[in-house]
């Protein structure tokens, strides 16, 4: 049975939509009443439903702001059927569709809207449902978060060495072998009628972005990244790093990209892009010269490019600011308030009476609000809580025009980053677990070394391990072959093969060694284990 949950503070609402159809007859069962935004938020983590119809407008959190956080945890399930009244259908049409299921006005709804609605609905629950199993559904459907991340560390220059990256490139699945990629910066302008903060423009911002991919991919294969609400990057393969060979053709798609999204969400995009590399490790070259070149593309309006003539003044970082940036990273993933506090401090004091620095103090300041978006759980709602009394929340750093300005907003991310984070610590080490956990399972093929795991999360082996045994109470070398040695007993009592292909599919050296570990956890042989199966099953 597909399970629906039903949100909308009219009660009225919530009576007729169940009554409206025969929901058995769709292979679906109601299971759950929510009145609020919050309400429907909590019930959705505990029911796990496939599908919900939500109104937009409710009390506490809107039905934009529930799919959006919703999206954010669990991706493309449940599926989201929003109500909307006649004033905010065009809106809704214009901002939600590419993230809904469908859309419906009250005054408008019949049986037959309704049907017709919840058979798009199934009809898509079964395209997402073709994956076999629901942890690797909900990898799958976080995938493009973690490849974000992945991006953002790429960009930011926060990987400790290659095979951190490529190992972390391998384990999402990213195809990077172009010639040459080159990276361009975008920011959303406008419009005046969304406001600066709030439901409408995440809906906004998000939809543009989505709608940025799906155009550019039409074209090329590529990879766009949400920086923020109102800036992305797009990194795009090229024939080779000659500039000659290929600006005409990505100035081109840039142009046609803008043309749409300002045809369909009436906003400006402009950007700037960097210079071509070949190899893509180095991308964050790329990335540092559309930064440099963003200011030049706000004061024309359009889409510049970083002369290759340039690239001497991207000379690269110094062994302390690489140093920095890593430890900064470092403070963010493993929750570190003391060290982040300080670090922060000293960014603070190497900028405070330099009016000149304007633009790196910008930058690094910016690259501080970039780590912390994507490295965060829940990073870019962290953010918005620090500024939610500036008009235009944590945005206001890209308006700022002098170094002092930049300091300000460096001091207010400090303190409110460290005091919100100090309140999360022990939740966001569980969550950390929970995705170590995750990934073993999918992994059971492999090895699983811990210096392995450690590079694919971003982890120091030592940070890992101690944090590993701390919160779930066993250390990760157990941890592996407890669940290595219950899944081969699933394997066993299914019939799923010998000894030493069992051993094989979980990644053993051999069939000697499996045997080994297994009568060391279980207290017998994995021969005997079957043995004594076989003779649990009575005979017919």
């Amino acid at each position: 049975m597909i399970k629906l949950l039903i949100a909308d503070d009219e009660a009225l609402v919530c009576i007729g939509l169940q009554s409206m159809l025969k929901w058995e007859e769709y292979q679906i069962e109601v299971v759950g009443i929510a009145h609020n935004g919050a309400q429907a938020e909590e019930m959705i983590e505990s029911l796990r439903p496939d599908l919900v119809i939500t109104d937009i407008k409710m009390p506490v959190k809107t039905g934009l702001q529930v799919a959006e956080s919703v999206r954010h945890k669990y991706g493309r399930i449940p599926l989201f059927i929003f109500l909307t009244s006649y004033e905010e259908f065009e809106y809704a049409r214009s901002a939600i569709h590419l993230q809904a299921a469908d859309y419906l006005v009250k005054l408008e709804l019949t049986p037959q809207t309704l049907a017709e609605s919840v058979r798009k609905a199934v009809t898509l629950l079964e395209d997402y449902k073709t994956v076999e199993s629901y942890p690797n559904m909900l990898y799958r459907s976080n995938l493009h978060a973690l490849r974000d991340k992945f991006f953002i560390r790429l960009f930011n220059q926060l990987f400790e060495n290659k095979n951190q990256f490529l190992l972390q490139r391998d384990d999402l699945e990213l195809d990077l072998s172009a010639t040459a990629y080159l990276v361009c910066t975008c920011r959303i302008q406008g419009p005046e009628s969304v406001p600066p903060r709030g439901d409408k423009l995440v809906a906004l911002c998000s939809s543009t972005v989505q709608m940025a991919k799906d155009t550019l991919a039409s074209a090329r294969p590529c990879f766009v990244t949400s920086l923020d609400l109102r800036n992305f990057a797009i990194v795009l393969p090229v024939s080779d790093k000659d500039p000659q060979h290929w600006m005409p053709e990505v100035e081109g798609q840039l142009y046609d990209m803008a043309s749409v999204l300002h045809a369909y969400f009436n906003v400006n995009i402009i950007g700037a892009a960097g210079y071509a590399v070949d190899d893509p490790y180095l991308l964050h070259e790329s990335y540092l010269a559309a930064r440099r070149a963003l200011p030049m593309a706000l004061e024309q309006q359009s889409f510049v490019f970083f002369a290759q003539s340039n690239a001497a003044e991207l000379a690269p970082p110094g062994d302390d600011d690489a140093a920095s940036r890593s430890e900064i990273r470092r403070a963010f993933e493993e929750l570190d308030i003391g060290a982040l506090n300080a670090m922060i401090t000293n960014l603070i004091d190497r900028y405070e009476g330099r009016p000149e620095l304007l633009v790196p103090a910008t930058d690094a300041a910016c690259n501080i609000l970039y780590m912390a978006t994507s490295l965060l759980a829940d990073g870019e709602n962290v953010v918005e809580q620090i500024f939610e009394n500036e008009p235009e929340g944590y945005r206001a750093i890209y308006k700022k025009q002098t170094t002092q300005g930049v300091i300000d907003w460096l001091v207010q991310f400090r303190d409110g980053c460290c005091e919100i984070l100090s309140s999360r610590k022990q939740s966001y080490k569980e969550q950390i677990v929970r995705n170590v956990q995750d990934y073993v399972k999918r992994n059971l093929s492999s090895k699983l070394s811990l210096n392995q795991v450690a590079d694919v999360f971003n982890f120091s082996p030592n940070y890992l391990s101690h944090l590993f045994s701390k919160t779930a109470k066993i250390n990760f070398v157990e941890y592996v072959t407890e669940t290595k040695i219950a899944a081969a007993k699933e394997m066993m009592v299914r019939g799923e093969g010998r000894i030493y292909e069992i051993s094989q599919k979980l990644g053993y050296e051999s069939a000697f060694y499996f045997s080994k570990v297994f009568k060391k956890v279980e207290g017998i042989s994995p021969r005997e284990f079957m043995q004594r199966k076989d003779n649990s099953i009575p005979s017919g």
